[in-house]
């Protein structure tokens, strides 16, 4: 049964299942406006999801159908990848920001071959093992996997402005870091439980109440430029403190208040892992060699392959922010 939640001034928000993730779930937010429900993210393309999402919005009194708008904080398939199906659906308009835009028309477009061979020169460059790299050399893109067709957007989200939501004052704030184009989305209107602050803050996965968001880097294969993804988050941080909103309504974990104060615990533990980082490397290690040795949630033995790819392009992120790329 789909696990619906009635947030109160017109804002409800879905449970939809991750299939085989720790993280569980994807809150869906369903907000009301004067033309029809507009989705803020979409959930995982998958049989069960879709499901979980249709009776969902029965259980708030519509349905895919009935959906005139899908926002989109980021382009990662489980807040993106049934936007295509809410869109056929329905004919709904989907916005994103342009910088996640291009990197969808990069994998819509990019051969996979010429995907996995940078990728194993990447890997390679940042000291991988061959064992690791080696299936990247034969990988072939499978065209049923989430994430690999995902949908084009027709909208662009523009930062600072209001978003096209009749009767609503929904305001996009850039919060680059976790991806380029992530977007926070303030709904510019009084706490519909009189809770102090500023609105309510749709933070998709940059603001969480007990995940620090992984740090990615999605470059362009044809393009050299040298990003700097943490220090982007790290201002991004600075900016959503700003706002002050009364509430927090995150994609994952639950609903929370004192956005400052969590932003404080984010600040802080970058500070010491940058700190700790330094130590480690008063000997030179490359990103993997320091991707062995960094904290995570688990013991590096016991990461998937998958999450070491994820993991040294964090690794990297951080050498980039000390100055070592």
């Amino acid at each position: 049964m789909a696990q619906m939640y009635d947030h109160g001034g017109g804002v409800k928000s879905i449970r939809v299942p991750i299939p085989d993730n720790p993280l569980g779930h994807t809150l869906v937010y369903v907000v009301d406006t004067d033309r029809g429900p507009v989705l803020v993210d979409t959930g995982w393309d998958d049989p069960t999801s879709w499901g979980t999402l249709a009776e969902g919005l029965a259980a708030c009194g519509t349905g895919p159908g009935e959906i005139h708008g899908v926002v989109i904080t980021h382009h990662h398939p489980d807040h993106h990848g049934l936007s295509g199906k809410v869109r056929d659906a329905s004919g709904a308009w989907i916005a994103m920001h342009a910088a996640d835009a291009a990197i969808v028309r990069r994998t819509r477009t990019t051969r996979p071959d010429r995907w996995f061979t940078y990728m194993a020169a990447k890997l390679t460059a940042a000291g991988a093992p061959e064992d690791h790299v080696a299936p990247l050399r034969t990988a072939r893109r499978p065209s049923t996997m989430p994430g690999f067709t995902p949908a084009a957007p027709d909208r662009e989200i523009v930062p600072g402005e209001l978003l096209d939501l009749p009767g609503r004052r929904l305001r996009a704030i850039w919060t680059p870091g976790h991806t380029p184009g992530h977007v926070c989305l303030h709904l510019e209107e009084e706490h519909p439980a009189q809770l102090p602050g500023h609105g309510r803050l749709f933070s998709g996965d940059h603001l969480l109440p007990g995940i620090t968001p992984h740090i990615g880097l999605y470059e362009d294969p044809d393009d050299t430029t040298v990003t700097d993804p943490l220090g982007d988050y790290l201002a991004s941080l600075e900016r959503i403190a700003a706002l002050t909103p009364a509430e927090v309504l995150p994609a994952h974990q639950h609903t929370f208040t004192d956005a400052r104060a969590r932003v404080g615990e984010l600040l802080t533990h970058h500070e010491d892992r940058l700190t700790d980082l330094l130590t480690l490397l008063a000997t030179p290690l490359t990103p993997w060699q320091l991707a062995e040795r960094m904290e995570w949630n688990r013991p590096w033995s016991q990461i998937p392959y998958p999450s070491r790819n994820i993991a040294i392009a964090e690794a990297e992120a951080h050498l980039r922010r000390l100055g070592f790329v």
